[in-house]
């Protein structure tokens, strides 16, 4: 789990924000097959893939006395 905060966070405009997830490098299952198998890895396809993911948009509204 962790954190982050924009140090030059602007409450003024109207911003979106997302999160982003980068998963280290991880082996293809057609990889651990030829591993298994003892065949050579082919070279027509990544041994690796990386998966990424980011969250819905958080919107960050200012503040105004027309919002209730």
């Amino acid at each position: 789990m962790g954190s982050w905060t924009d140090k030059n966070f602007n409450a003024e405009p109207h911003a979106f924000y997302y999160a982003r997830a980068i998963e280290i490098p991880t082996p293809r299952w057609t990889t651990y097959d030829v591993v298994r198998s003892n065949l050579p890895l082919r070279t027509d396809v990544p041994a690796t893939i990386q998966e990424r993911a980011w969250t819905s948009p958080i919107r960050s509204r200012p503040n105004s006395s027309t919002d209730k």
